[in-house]
This record gives structure tokens, sequence and C-alpha cells, in this order.
């Protein structure tokens, strides 16, 4: 099939009607309701010995029941919270009628427990379990995703994708001690005409960007308070330039590793696989937009329109 024609069957809330897709599919982001309610954290599994279960479920987009593919009934897939120093034993079960193959990007494992199918990794075959067993040796964050062999992209388009939190980032800190922190996932969905998530996304078209699979949620803070927030790209192949309107971010880390010297800015640039951890201070009491700006890539590249991802609200 054609890029026009992917194009035309990812058209966010595209419906038939009279002939042409809905209103909705033509609206800019900026046009969008703010959907309402909470930031919600991810579902955590965390301890020495951790149960995934694979599996295709329906999951909410655009107020629309969908196909997707989660972990533990969940997409995003749960948050894995461990420790620096651990050993974790990961027990995946694989509930797909095809093999599947998780990978632990950025965690520094043996080379047998990577995920990435080879000789010293053949895959987890349909209606089977592997266990994944290794040391936890570095904090920071990170995320785990479908690594499956000429299948990867879809199945993370799919929902195969969740985030990684090894604690220890802020030992270096104790001033930081007991700051009150929020995992924020990010990714995108888009939708065939068929009401599955689509397994290829076209970048340049309208697309539904999410923070912990919810859209435009509310973040709550307190004027002057801190709060470390963890933001995690788990999309297969979206930018996300995101800033606070009249807010400067503090970088703590990136990619797992934690700065060296004070770096702020006002806007951060989270690629494909990327992890910022930034420090982000309570603005002025009201309502201040969470935005991801427009990114391109280049005439060859892909485009990446501008968006609200959330809404931070500061009170009390």
């Amino acid at each position: 099939m054609s890029r026009v024609l992917d194009r035309r069957q990812v058209l966010r809330g595209a419906s038939l009607a009279g002939g042409g897709l809905a209103l909705s599919a033509y609206m800019p982001a900026w046009a969008q309701p703010v959907s309402a309610g909470i930031a919600k954290p991810l579902p955590t599994v965390s301890g020495e010995d951790i149960t995934l279960k694979v599996a295709h479920q329906m999951m909410m987009i655009d107020g629309r029941q969908s196909h997707a593919i989660g972990i533990n009934g969940t997409v995003p897939a749960p948050l894995i919270r461990l420790r620096e120093g651990q050993t974790v034993r990961l027990h995946v079960e694989n509930g797909l009628d095809e093999q599947t193959s998780l990978h632990w990007h950025g965690l520094i494992v043996p080379f047998q427990m990577d995920g990435v199918p080879g000789v010293a990794f053949p895959g987890i075959d349909k209606r089977t379990t592997f266990t994944y067993e290794f040391p936890i040796v570095q904090a920071g964050t990170y995320w785990y995703h479908s690594h499956f062999h000429g299948g990867s992209q879809r199945q993370v388009s799919a929902g195969i994708a969740g985030p990684i939190l090894v604690d220890g980032m802020l030992d270096p800190f104790p001033e930081l001690k007991g700051i009150k922190e929020q995992v924020l996932v990010l990714r995108n969905f888009q939708k065939t005409l068929t009401g599955k998530v689509a397994s290829e996304i076209i970048t340049s078209a309208p697309a539904i960007r999410t923070i912990n699979g919810q859209e435009v949620p509310i973040i709550d803070i307190k004027p002057g308070e801190t709060q470390l927030w963890h933001f995690i790209n788990i999309a297969a192949n979206q930018y996300f330039r995101i800033r606070i309107d009249g807010q400067s971010m503090q970088v703590l880390s990136r990619d797992g590793n934690t700065v060296t010297r004070r770096v702020d800015d006002d806007q951060v640039l989270v690629g494909p696989s990327a992890r910022f951890s930034v420090l982000v201070v309570g603005p002025a009491a009201g309502s201040h937009d969470v935005v991801m700006g427009d990114a391109d890539t280049g005439p060859a590249g892909d485009s990446y329109p501008a968006a609200r991802l959330a809404v931070l609200r500061s009170s009390g």
C-alpha cells in the first residue's frame, strides 16, 4: 500500500460520513478539546520476580475502543521500577499467535538477555514463556519494547513498550530527598479506518500524542514546589520538543546519565527512545500549557506538527 493511502487511513478521528472523513480529522491540534482528568500514573511492577504478560486487548483512543497489544492488560505497558544493585527476573509470557521479544533499552545486561533476536536469543515463541535474569548496575530512566525481528515497529506501534525507572538517581543530591516524581511516558497513536492501532506511523499525518496514555492530562503542582519529571519517549518514531509556557527546566539526567553541572533550558528535545529527567518549579497560580513544538528532520525526513501535550495546573 502506498504512503498516500496509509496517510488517509490514519487521519485522526477518521470515520466515513457522507462519503468523507469527520471534520475532526482536519482540525489542527490546538483546536482539539482538552480531555478532562488528572494525569494518572502507570501501573507499577517491582521486586526481584516480575511477570509480564503480552496479549491482544482493547484500549480507548480518541474516545473509541481500538485493538492493541498490551502488557499486563495496559497500554502503555507498566512501569518497571527497580533499584541499583538488585538482580531481577522478568518472566515474559507471550500470549500472541506470533513470536515476540523484549529488549531492555539502555540497561547494561548480558548479551544473552538483551532481547535482540539472533544466535544468543532466538526470540519468544507464541504461547511460551521466557525468563530474563540480570543485575541492575546503573540508576536512571530506561524503557523496554518489542525487538521482534521483522516486526518490532509494528509491535511497538501496537503497544508493546513501557518505561523503566531505576532508583538511585537522586542519591548525589540529598537536598532533593522526598521530592515528588512524575513518570511521564510519551507516545503517539494513529488509527486505521478498521479501528486498529496503525502498525506504521506516518509522522506528518494527524496523530494522537499522549502522556501515560492520556490526551492532554492535567498535571498538578503548587506555586514554588519543585518536582522531578521523567520524560520517557516510547514511541516508535516520534520527536517531542517539549516546553512549558513561561517556564524553564533544569536537566538532571539524560538517557540514564546524570549531569555533572547545572543545565537549564526552556525546552528539551526528546527523540525516539530518549529520556530526560528534569526539575520543574511550580509557576504562579493558574493553568500553563505543556507544549510539543513542531520539528522537522529535513526535506527527505519526517515532520511533526505542534500540539498541546498537557496542562500544568499550579494551585495551593
